[in-house]
């Protein structure tokens, strides 16, 4: 996994490919829950999710929302967007294509 912090509001994330997220999101939940920020998560590594990884995907986007911040997820590869799709979650989380797009959205402040 690759954090990067981009500004001082904004981590993005790049995740390795492992389906159920483990290593990934214990130092992404313990960061956020120091400094709250606005999130893009770089899915393009990942082959396949798992149900304990979109757990932790609702979590991290419940988390967001409390602190009133933003998680964007970008260029799910075509089995995890099929996923999404089967489980009806491509309709809560707010995507983008590229992190250029994502970064680019979170500074404009407007939503998909």
């Amino acid at each position: 996994m690759s954090v990067q912090q981009w500004n001082d509001d904004t981590l993005v994330v790049v995740l390795e490919d492992d389906p159920e997220l483990s290593e990934d999101f214990t130092d992404i939940t313990v960061r956020l829950r120091e400094t709250p920020c606005d999130v893009v998560l770089d899915l393009s590594s990942l082959t396949l999710i798992t149900s304990s990884g979109i757990a932790k995907l609702l979590r991290l986007r419940k988390h967001e929302i409390e602190c009133k911040r933003r998680l964007l997820l970008t260029s799910p590869q075509d089995r995890v967007w099929g996923v999404l799709l089967a489980t009806g979650l491509e309709s809560i989380f707010e995507f983008a294509e590229t992190v250029s797009e994502a970064l680019v959205r979170l500074e404009s402040g407007k939503p998909q």
